[in-house]
């Protein structure tokens, strides 16, 4: 009888272990699809990098090649704010069509006025680089399906987070009343930080090492979070 009950601890002990294991192999597959969804967004915002210039007769404007069109400067604007510092923005018409505002640097700013001619380069209909002079920067166009994806993206890694640092829903009271609070803060953390690396476009591997270390680091925050609600 004694062994039996020295025994009870460590069943319960290995029952602990196993549960917890199925809880994470019940978030990993959400985060994993968040990852997959998020280098899409990163490829596809990154193509015209390496994209061949188009050739003639000139295609459709959402060839997966470069273009090269003309844009007229319709407008000016700066600025400023204690979060963001200076900001420069151009409003520039292609064609016929409406003016898109566009953050610039400063010198390219500077050196253009209203009813300036800029050259533009387009891919897949989204203009990823103005210039004029010889000085050229890329822009922060992203198209509406690479929005779509970063959101799901975004839901994908945070659902998967949460439950990941918590288990599946209802197994825990006090967790059923933070959920909501602890989803929507990851979802706007993560998805701040991935618009910002599929922006800058660095190395793939340093991409996706500061993506799965921020996960990392996520799961634990997530974790401690949920004590301040319970």
């Amino acid at each position: 009888m004694a062994d039996r009950g020295a025994d009870g601890p460590a069943r319960r002990w290995r029952g602990s272990r196993a549960a917890r294991a199925l809880i994470v192999l019940a978030g990993l597959p959400l985060v994993v699809l968040g990852f997959l969804l998020f280098t899409g967004g990163y490829e596809e915002r990154g193509g015209y990098r390496t994209a061949p210039l188009c050739g003639t007769p000139a295609p459709g404007p959402d060839a997966d090649c470069l273009l090269r069109e003309s844009g007229r400067v319709t407008g000016k604007q700066v600025t400023d704010s204690a979060e963001d510092g200076v900001a420069y923005y151009l409003d520039v018409a292609r064609g016929t069509g409406s003016a898109r505002k566009f953050e610039v640097d400063e010198y390219l700013y500077r050196h253009v006025e209203t009813g300036s001619t800029v050259d533009l380069t387009v891919w897949q209909n989204m203009v990823v680089r103005i210039a004029q002079g010889g000085h050229e920067v890329g822009t922060t166009d992203l198209s509406w399906h690479l929005w779509f994806g970063l959101a799901a993206a975004t839901a994908a890694i945070a659902a998967g987070t949460v439950v990941t640092a918590f288990g599946l829903p209802g197994r825990n009271p006090a967790f059923r009343h933070s959920a909501p609070l602890l989803f929507l803060g990851t979802a706007m953390a993560t998805a701040i930080g991935a618009v910002i690396l599929v922006l800058v476009q660095w190395p793939f591997p340093v991409t996706l090492g500061l993506a799965a270390a921020a996960w990392l680091a996520a799961v634990p925050t997530v974790r401690y979070l949920h004590s301040s609600f319970a």
